[in-house]
């Protein structure tokens, strides 16, 4: 059944194929005509949509340890320095935290000092200074001695929350003589001239070591001192100052000072001398322009004086060329103590403590160039009850010196000057030039002269320095003119002008340890800056100088 099926299917086969021989040779020529082109499609088909899903989140916690091994990088090396090719790195300077200095000169002269500069970082830093001098020219002069001890220490504490206290202790023994009366018929023991100053100074303060998140700083700051002298004259003074400024946009300034300033002096009889003082200002800085307008206002005896404090200062040219104007005035207090500062031969028994109202107007130019400092003003004030110094001659033949008040005006020309012309050399001077004009009141009140002041002062100075800062070399000279005071006849009379120029230098033969030498009054100028009482002439003193 199989082959026949077989056989059948072949046959079928040959007679299709017999067919199409016989339609090839019905055809006509060898060109073929292309009826329709070929065009296949598909069917259009269902799209399955199969839209993406995120496997659930796993919300579990897990810890995690890491464990970094340590590595430690001990790298040491020194900060690269900046210079200039073809020049040579400038020497270190080195700090020093102490000195010494012991002199002895002629005429007999002592001079000892030293002073040591303590720090913990951030905790604490303190100072310590001590100075000793003592000269005698009893040999020229009978009784012109002086000798003069002074100690100071002085720290801060920084506590937490940038706050910082500081605490001052100081003390002065001083002991001057009277040697002013004619040695040629007068004579006198060191203990019939003597006069001691002994001062006790307390301070402390209270303020912000560091800039604080509001830009406020504030200030609280006790102060006291107890003065005795030798013949148990006493006085105190108390001060409590209390400052704040607050600082907008980092350069405007708002300040307020207020400082209670009490005195009670005591000889035969009691004197108080109470002002308060009230001080606001404001003050706006800008690049071309800085200006301060405030105010002073004081009360003494339940009386107030009020006092302007403006200043207007003009950038012309940068930091070099800067013009200013301003106005303000002070109730200045004439205790025990500022009287004898300036005149140590001063008697203040029968003598009445007084305020002096200073009102005061100024203007001028001031700059730096970093090469020159300078600073000049013209001025005019105005002072009420100005303290002068007239002579007073006791019985006993030796002069001392009162306190006579006036009212003065002032017309004041004064400068400042700083430059170096070059290297290694650096010139300094101030100079101030006073008209006074006393006021005539018609009363016996008036004074013929002003007493002890003089118009005219000077102080010229100049340091060069050599050996790659090893030594130096310094020239300096003062001048004054001549001041007014009253005779034992109760006749003006005036001293002589005060020409004083000295030398001085210091070498050092290591890096600690060096020499000095000084030379003053070259031209033996006596000028008797109060009356009877001569300068020292020309006299030197050497010795020894140490760092550490």
């Amino acid at each position: 059944m199989k082959l026949e099926n077989k056989y059948l299917i072949l046959a079928v086969a040959l007679l299709c194929l017999a067919q199409s021989v016989n339609a090839q040779k019905d055809l006509e020529g060898d060109n073929v005509t292309v009826v329709k082109s070929f065009d296949a499609q598909l069917l259009e088909a269902n799209k399955l949509s199969v839209p993406p899903t995120l496997p659930a989140l796993d919300t579990t916690t897990k810890v995690q340890n890491y464990t970094v091994p340590p590595h430690p990088s001990n790298i040491k090396y020194d900060p690269p320095k900046l210079r200039p090719l073809g020049m040579k790195a400038a020497p270190k300077e080195s700090d020093y935290n102490g000195f010494v200095k012991l002199g002895a000169g002629v005429p007999n002269t002592l001079w000892g000092e030293g002073g040591y500069y303590f720090n913990a970082k951030e905790k604490f830093d303190a100072k310590v200074w001590l100075r000793h001098h003592r000269l005698s020219a009893d040999k020229a002069v009978e009784n012109q001695m002086f000798q003069k001890t002074q100690g100071l220490l002085s720290g801060n504490i920084f506590l937490p929350n940038n706050l910082a206290t500081q605490v001052d202790v100081g003390y002065t023994y001083d002991r001057i003589h009277f040697y002013g009366y004619d040695h040629d018929s007068l004579e006198f023991s060191p203990g019939k001239t003597r006069q001691d100053y002994k001062i006790l100074d307390l301070g402390a303060r209270l303020y912000n070591s560091a800039r604080n998140d509001a830009d406020l700083n504030f200030s609280v700051a006790p102060k006291f001192y107890l003065l005795n002298d030798f013949y148990s004259n006493k006085e105190t003074n108390f001060e409590l100052g209390l400052s704040a400024t607050k600082w907008f946009n980092e350069k405007h300034a708002l300040r307020v000072n207020i400082r209670p300033d009490i005195t009670n002096f005591e000889d035969t009889v009691e004197q108080k001398l109470n002002n308060i003082y009230l001080q606001p200002s404001f003050t706006l800085h800008f690049d071309f322009l800085q200006f301060k307008i405030g105010g002073n206002f004081v009360n003494n005896r339940d009386v107030f004086s009020i006092f302007p404090d403006a200043e207007l200062t003009l950038r012309v040219w940068g930091d070099g060329i800067q013009a200013f104007v301003g106005a303000n005035g002070d109730l200045r207090k004439n205790t025990y103590r500022s009287l004898l500062t300036y005149n140590p031969f001063i008697q203040i028994r029968g003598s009445e403590l007084k305020n002096t109202r200073w009102d005061n107007y100024y203007g001028g130019v001031k700059g730096n160039f970093g090469w020159l400092e300078y600073n000049g003003q013209v001025g005019y004030s105005k002072a009420s009850n100005l303290a002068l110094h007239q002579t007073r001659f006791e019985p006993d033949g030796i002069t001392r010196f009162g306190v006579v008040y006036d009212t003065v005006k002032i017309f004041n020309i004064q400068g400042t000057i700083k430059f170096s012309p070059m290297k290694n050399l650096t010139i300094s001077g101030t100079y101030s030039q006073s008209v006074f004009d006393n006021e005539t009141t018609g009363t016996a009140a008036d004074e013929l002269a002003v007493w002890g002041l003089p118009e005219i002062e000077g102080n010229f100075g100049a340091v060069y320095t050599l050996a790659e800062g090893k030594a130096n070399v310094k020239a300096s000279l003062h001048m004054a003119d001549r001041i007014a005071f009253l005779n034992e006849n109760n006749v003006l009379v005036k001293s002589k002008t005060l020409v004083d120029l000295s030398l001085g230098g210091s070498y050092y033969f290591t890096k600690n340890i060096g020499v000095f030498l000084d030379i003053n009054n070259l031209l033996n100028n006596r000028r008797e800056r109060w009356y009877r009482y001569p300068t020292i002439g020309t006299n030197f003193m050497g010795g020894f100088v140490a760092r550490f």
